[in-house]
């Protein structure tokens, strides 16, 4: 009986390792995707918006829009982080669980399509989701890549309702209040022109948050298209920012870009500390925080 137990929990064991091993890494290609979509358990979850999706996508895909995962602009802060209640149920409406892999899809035209797969990304860690990750130059580069493989029009999930409970990792997330007391590095994933000081939001300050490095995270792309660099070239861009070896808290205007730069330095550079400040610059410039004009005008 003893030996049944442990052949029954090895069993058990093998088949979680099976599944948690599932995923290659953070960041997979579109040759493993295609080889892969045949296991019932991978989630391949596009993010287009709904009529790029019904012209194409990649089979058996569900559909949730990158717009419809964050607040809208009359939220406080706008376009931030909706309450973790609300994504719970519908990734369980949608059949996801919190074990499903989870292989996200954006268009894959630029670099804005990568850091809102990356801001999806962020947000399904800020779950707790272990099993994640991005297609690497998202599904233009699949479908150059087989010369097809996609499908259109609406589709018909088969996966059934779920209870997805979440395990949040909040240590994901910084807030105004948390970074004014942090020492942490602080990374300025925005333009150079909204980085000095010379471009400001409406009712913003211009400026940056003191001391923070800047990279813009549209160099973490191969010529701002939607397939990252190669890691040896994005080791260098941290070095040339300063943050090489460091983790930082990430922000741009909305929390958006700056997602992309977070990505690489959590998932990638293998800095699990770092963070994501989701209200960005559209909360800072507006308070009489302390901010930085590299460039006064005036």
């Amino acid at each position: 009986m003893k030996l049944f137990k442990s052949l029954v929990v090895a069993g058990l064991l093998a088949v979680s390792l099976t599944v948690h091993a599932m995923l290659p890494g953070p960041l997979v290609e579109g040759d493993w995707l295609k080889s892969s979509l045949d296991k019932p358990e991978l989630v391949v979850l596009d993010v287009q918006e709904m009529p790029m999706f019904m012209r194409h996508h990649i089979p058996g895909s569900i559909n949730w829009p990158f717009s419809e995962w964050r607040t809208d602009a009359k939220a406080v802060p706008p376009s931030s982080l909706p309450p973790i209640e609300s994504i719970t149920k519908r990734l369980g409406g949608k059949g996801i669980s919190f074990d499903s892999p989870v292989v996200i899809v954006g268009t894959g035209t630029s670099s804005s399509d990568m850091s809102a797969a990356a801001r999806v990304y962020w947000t399904l860690k800020v779950l707790g989701h272990e099993q994640v990750a991005i297609l690497d130059g998202g599904l233009l580069s699949y479908v150059n890549e087989y010369r097809g493989g996609y499908a259109s029009g609406a589709e018909k999930s088969s996966r059934k309702a779920v209870v997805y409970e979440a395990k949040p990792n909040l240590a994901l997330l910084a807030n105004a209040e948390w970074l004014n007391d942090s020492d942490m590095q602080r990374l300025d994933a925005r333009s150079l022109g909204e980085h000095v000081g010379l471009i400001a939001g409406p009712g913003e300050r211009p400026g940056t948050l003191s001391g923070a490095k800047h990279l813009p995270f549209d160099w973490l792309t191969k010529n701002s298209s939607g397939r990252l660099r190669p890691k040896a070239e994005l080791d260098r861009l941290f070095e040339h920012a300063g943050i090489a070896g460091q983790p930082a808290v990430h922000f741009c205007h909305t929390g958006n870009r700056a997602s992309l730069t977070w990505f690489v330095d959590y998932a990638l550079m293998g800095n699990e500390a770092a963070r994501l400040y989701d209200a960005s610059m559209i909360e800072w410039g507006k308070t009489d925080l302390p901010i930085e004009t590299k460039l006064k005008m005036r």
